[in-house]
């Protein structure tokens, strides 16, 4: 595990509340956070810089950005009401008791035997494995199997998830997407001029940059 010194701001980010603290598991590993952490932020606060490893060669990586477009922070959540792969850290609210988990390594992501893949990088070029592996009849069966593990994934659920999904279907005049400073314009610009309006975040509250702060 690659670690630095912790490191917490004092004060800002306006959904940040440091009177409370937030106990959870990244690696096997506790450490604690705040309501209004993401599990990235949480994990950067407690010095943790290394959370994933690259597809295909194992190479180490950190989280790069800090919303969907996260490409390295990919984790695994487990528990009996948490086993769910492939979830991005720095989309992922901070909450009591959160266990999370690298994928694409092994044993560990501090030290995977993946890594191996680095120093072959020469004899592994972009797309090796459909002739290598499925140049007899029945071969993708065999190696598929072995390729799958090493695809950068997580594992699905063995068992149905425990959850309750909403939905709704709704009609308006302009859907307005993202609640950022120049969305929460619009959408109030529209509202104004009479019209059914539908504001769409990825967060989960409006303000985007505004939040920042």
């Amino acid at each position: 595990m690659i670690r630095s010194q912790p490191f917490r701001l004092a004060a800002g980010g306006a959904l940040i509340d440091r009177s409370r603290r937030l106990r959870f598991r990244f690696n096997g590993t506790d450490y604690e956070g705040h309501p209004g952490d993401t599990l990235a932020s949480a994990l950067m606060a407690n010095g943790v810089r290394l959370v994933g490893r690259s597809f295909k060669y194992h190479r180490p990586r950190g989280v790069v950005a800090a919303g969907a477009e996260e490409p390295n922070a990919i984790v695994q959540l487990d528990g009996d009401d948490d086993d769910e792969p492939n979830a991005r850290a720095t989309t992922l609210a901070l909450r009591e008791g959160l266990s999370a988990r690298s994928v694409n390594c092994w044993p560990g992501v501090g030290f995977d035997l993946g890594a191996i893949n680095d120093r072959l990088s020469p004899l592994l070029p972009a797309g090796f494995y459909y002739k290598t592996f499925m140049g007899f009849p029945g071969g993708w069966n065999f190696y598929g199997r072995f390729v799958r593990r090493m695809a950068g994934l997580g594992t699905t659920p063995r068992d149905a998830v425990r959850r309750t999904y909403e939905k709704r279907f709704h009609h308006c005049d302009v859907l307005v997407a993202g609640a950022g400073p120049a969305g929460l314009q619009a959408a109030l610009a529209a509202a104004r001029s009479g019209a059914r309006v539908m504001l769409a975040d990825q967060g989960p509250v409006p303000g985007g940059t505004l939040l920042d702060g």
